[in-house]
């Protein structure tokens, strides 16, 4: 991961996988927050103008349109629509349909390592 004033990159295994640009209007409203922007002390750049935590995670449920509800495991669709209000619940529901899709070791999240520097 790399991060600096005009926005962040991250790679997988050399290949790029993120490229974004800090929005002009910040990130807040970027991400169609509502309410009092919590990061308005900050830079056009906040809250990534600061020291932060990095959380890596399987993250299934979500619905933020990352994966599209036409996905499929085959032969079965995803088991949560991004309209969900409930998506993780949806998903665990649905457990008889993928369950049986996730062998071993070959179904976790594997990371071998996790290199962060300061380059300023």
């Amino acid at each position: 991961m790399e991060w600096d004033s005009t926005g962040i990159r991250t790679w997988v295994d050399d290949d790029q996988v993120l490229n974004v640009r800090t929005p002009g209007e910040g990130y807040y409203r970027w991400g169609n927050q509502r309410g009092n922007n919590v990061w308005a002390s900050g830079g056009r750049d906040a809250p990534f103008d600061r020291e932060f935590y990095l959380i890596l995670n399987v993250a299934v449920g979500g619905t933020n349109g990352f994966f599209p509800d036409s996905v499929t495991n085959y032969p079965n669709r995803k088991p949560w629509k991004n309209t969900s209000s409930k998506g993780p619940e949806d998903f665990w529901n649905a457990k008889n349909q993928w369950y049986p899709t996730w062998k071993d070791e070959d179904a976790a999240m594997q990371v071998q390592s996790v290199k962060i520097w300061k380059l300023r």
